[in-house]
């Protein structure tokens, strides 16, 4: 909670800075709308921006699931065998560091504009930092921590839940954290490239609307909307997650 409040805190201290160079500078609100512009438009924008605020968690949340999905399948496969550990190891190198905006090109190309190359740059952004996490997370547990589940007869389902999920749940935990901040980025970008077919958008498609309508306080508002589901999402979410498994789990064991 303390590090929700100086989240809160360092947010009004950027807005007073905000306003105090919008006020030195002399500028319009095209170029850097005031906070209460920005206030003022996200409040009579408010049912659209919930609308769309629905559509881009919802989005996102498919793709995110199904990411996650593939993520354990590889992960599974990668510990079947050498070669498939290899082949998924040269993979992940490879297509790891791409982003999922340069692959919007093919994805057009595949689903057409809509939510369906949306969905796709999703996944494809977020599965490769879940790969990443769940494999390292896999392969970093203790040799010892395995032979004692084994030692007390677990094996198959039971060692992998009593044992191979609690040692790695801190990598899996931090592969969905990022794995979430890129599909936030992926859906945004795509949107904003090429908007969003038949008039059915996110987040994305609000900014876009509202940069081609040279409607500055709306862009900064959507922008606003993003920021907070983004503190949201990290300090009610996950760090509750954080604080009733792997915090927990510490505890217990020291």
């Amino acid at each position: 909670m303390r590090r929700l409040f100086s989240k809160v805190f360092f947010i009004l201290t950027v807005a007073c800075i905000w306003e105090a160079v919008k006020a030195i500078g002399g500028y319009s609100d095209l170029l850097l709308p005031g906070v209460m512009s920005i206030l003022r438009s996200l409040w009579l924008e408010r049912i659209q921006i919930f609308h769309m605020t629905l559509f881009s968690l919802q989005i996102i949340g498919i793709g995110l699931l199904v990411a996650i999905v593939l993520a354990i399948c590889a992960t599974i496969l990668a510990f079947s065998g050498r070669i498939f550990s290899e082949i998924i190891t040269d993979v992940l190198a490879i297509l790891h560091p791409l982003p999922g905006i340069a692959i919007l090109p093919i994805a057009i190309l595949w689903f057409g504009i809509g939510t369906k190359s949306i969905l796709f740059v999703i996944i494809f952004s977020a599965v490769w930092p879940l790969i990443n996490h769940f494999y390292t997370g896999f392969r970093s547990i203790p040799a010892n921590q395995l032979e004692v589940g084994r030692n007390l007869g677990l094996s198959g389902l039971k060692l992998g839940r009593d044992i191979m999920l609690p040692a790695s749940f801190p990598h899996i935990l931090g592969g969905i954290r990022t794995g979430w901040a890129r599909a936030w980025q992926a859906s945004v970008a795509a949107e904003l490239v090429f908007g969003a077919a038949g008039g059915n958008g996110g987040l994305g498609w609000f900014l876009y609307k509202k940069r081609f309508m040279m409607e500055t306080p709306g862009v900064f508002a959507g922008m606003l909307v993003i920021v907070l589901i983004g503190i949201a999402v990290e300090y009610i979410v996950f760090t509750w997650v954080e604080i009733n498994t792997v915090r927990k789990w510490k505890t217990i064991i020291n």
